[in-house]
């Protein structure tokens, strides 16, 4: 097979590893969306060494795949893009970063467009509106497994317009979800310069909204410290440009070898893709596992 390392990695960089942490769609996952064998069996090795698997995902805890959450011994998600950081034991959250109702107020223009379908994150769930998820290719969802995880992900409400106001204090994330590159990638530009929230995309049709310095790397750096160790201790392994400052800031950055283009040039080390098992084939490659 290809070796797909970039530049060389000193052997006290890998030392210093004690958490690895995955991003869990196109990463993680293969295209199906399903943990492989592969894959399983290399985290299930490095947790017997004593490596803390992490997961950090844009999806809500509820919506964390089940062959994922049962492989046992993994203790701790990071969920809605850094939003929240569970304990799988124990249920116990262990850090939050919400967004706040003046926020939510200050991109209010935003909510309320007939092109863009609206999603809402609080409470480990995600709510979208009834009418929109009978027209998901209009909003640019015309995968049938994109489609499939969408309407078996999100809980349909009548009005959620109300919803968000009646929990505008609770909300994890905001996702704005177009067809149109166009004002996709305008409102994301303009959606960065706000002041109080967090903006980025993880795939070509969304803009995912959270809080004053939420992201996957914030949070991981929060678990870092609660677990003793610091950036220095994480490996990253990231395939999407809201993956990019977690990939940035550990101590190791991964990325798979199907990433988006930025983050192939940021990264320490790229992997083979998610078909291809790249986590097994780095953690053999790098760490010995």
């Amino acid at each position: 097979m290809k070796m797909y390392y970039k530049m060389p990695i000193s052997k006290e960089r890998l030392d210093k590893i004690s958490i690895l942490a995955y991003d869990m769609d196109d990463t993680l996952l293969d295209g199906h969306g399903k943990l492989s064998e592969g894959n399983r069996a290399a985290i299930m090795r490095a947790m017997e060494k004593g490596y803390h698997v992490v997961i950090a995902t844009g999806r809500v805890l509820a919506a964390l795949p089940k062959d994922v959450v049962a492989v046992e011994g993994i203790q701790y998600a990071i969920t809605s893009n850094g939003a929240r950081i569970t304990d799988l034991h124990t249920g116990k959250i262990l850090f939050e970063n919400l967004i706040s109702p003046e926020a939510i107020d200050a991109i209010d223009a935003y909510l309320h467009d007939e092109d863009v379908m609206l999603e809402i994150f609080f409470d480990d769930a995600v709510y979208a509106d009834k009418k929109d998820l009978t027209r998901l290719p209009y909003f640019g969802r015309t995968n049938p497994k994109s489609q499939e995880y969408v309407l078996t992900t999100r809980e349909p409400v009548d009005d959620l317009w109300a919803l968000l106001q009646e929990n505008k204090d609770r909300m994890e994330n905001i996702n704005l979800i177009t067809g149109n590159e166009e004002k996709r990638l305008r409102w994301l530009a303009e959606l960065k310069q706000f002041p109080g929230i967090t903006a980025c995309s993880s795939t070509p049709n969304n803009i995912e909204i959270g809080g004053l310095n939420t992201s996957k790397a914030d949070a991981l750096e929060e678990l870092a410290a609660y677990l003793g160790t610091d950036r220095s201790g994480i490996m990253a392994f990231g395939d999407s440009s809201n993956d990019e400052q977690m990939v940035v800031r550990a101590g190791v950055g991964v990325a798979m070898g199907n990433s988006v283009p930025e983050l192939l040039d940021l990264a320490d080390y790229i992997a083979p893709t998610n078909e291809d098992d790249g986590v097994a084939y780095t953690l053999e490659h790098l760490l010995g596992i």
